[in-house]
């Protein structure tokens, strides 16, 4: 019954954000002349896929009633490193392995302070943010006169395989392999309630500090496998990569159906809040508008999604009778 009920209201809150998407492109489509136009798809398409594939991690995050604020600094860290990688030799494929460790261990140090040691996770990962961003300065001093990166690594960004990026590609095989885990798998199902009911999933035995763990762990890698995708499509790293990233990732996820009280969420809630949010961004490019007014924009969407994720939980609350 329960588990009913959650399918139900998920695929109510994919399905309005499903709508905010197709709202955002007729706007496009009245308002600019070149929302169609290929090169500006193209543009979009590679802002896009880093951004979801790092709400991946976020929402799986929030499906069990946590986020993490590093993420913008591990994406920053992680371009930075690969850049350092490449300087010093190193191949292709060993610059991808090197730089997915970073992601693992700033991913792995996180869940280690928020379900190890019981950190609040606002102020563990907000912490981890300033240790990652200044480990990418100082590495920065060291990667500026990069020029490119090789070849091959490129590819990983600009490459094109039947009309679509390479990393479109690969985000297409995370959405399903991501929601089959959530749907099909023991430890996917066991995400829903450790975040929904801490107290039952202890008592049965569920260990959620491990899995907190690897989700924190998954996040990292995740993050850094968005930095790849970035840094490669650039063809450098920069020193703002990943700014206001985690924001992004917060808002998208609340809005296709995810909850900072934990226990909702999936990978199509994920894909389509992203979504969302690139159109918002294309809306503010295309449209031409000041950066003063996007912030605000953002602001209140930002507060609204909060608000109603906050009336929803104390509406479930006071059903149950807890409050």
């Amino acid at each position: 019954m329960r588990q009913n009920c959650m399918k139900k209201m998920m695929k109510k809150n994919e399905a309005i954000a499903a709508i905010l998407c197709i709202v955002m492109v007729l706007i496009l489509t009245i308002r600019s002349n070149v929302f169609w136009d290929p090169r500006n798809l193209h543009s979009l398409q590679a802002s896009f896929v880093p951004t979801a594939i790092i709400a991946f991690g976020m929402m799986l995050l929030l499906i069990c009633g946590y986020f993490d604020m590093s993420v913008g600094s591990i994406m920053l860290l992680s371009a930075i490193a690969a850049g350092k990688f490449t300087m010093m030799g190193f191949p292709m494929p060993v610059v991808l392995v090197l730089t997915l460790a970073v992601g693992l261990v700033m991913g792995c140090i996180n869940g280690y302070l928020v379900s190890i040691l019981g950190i609040n996770a606002l102020i563990a990962t907000l912490g981890m943010q300033y240790v990652g961003y200044g480990a990418a300065m100082l590495l920065w001093n060291e990667v500026r006169t990069l020029q490119a990166f090789d070849d091959a690594y490129i590819i990983l960004g600009d490459g094109e395989f039947a009309g679509m990026y390479v990393m479109t590609w690969v985000l297409l095989l995370l959405i399903v392999l991501f929601s089959m885990f959530l749907k099909y798998f023991p430890q996917g199902k066991r995400l829903y309630f450790v975040g929904g009911n801490k107290e039952a999933a202890k008592l049965i035995g569920f260990h959620d500090k491990r899995i907190l763990f690897l989700a924190y762990a998954a996040t990292g890698v995740l993050t850094s496998l968005a930095a790849v995708f970035r840094s490669a499509y650039v063809h450098k790293p920069t020193q703002y990569m990943g700014e206001g990233i985690h924001m992004t990732c917060f808002i998208a996820c609340v809005i296709g159906g995810g909850s900072f009280a934990g226990g909702k969420g999936s990978a199509a809630g994920a894909v389509l809040g992203v979504i969302f949010m690139s159109l918002l961004t294309n809306t503010f490019n295309l449209l031409k508008m000041s950066p003063e007014l996007q912030n605000i924009v953002v602001g209140v969407i930002l507060v609204l999604v909060v608000t109603l994720d906050g009336y929803r939980n104390i509406k479930k609350l006071r059903e149950q009778g807890k409050i």
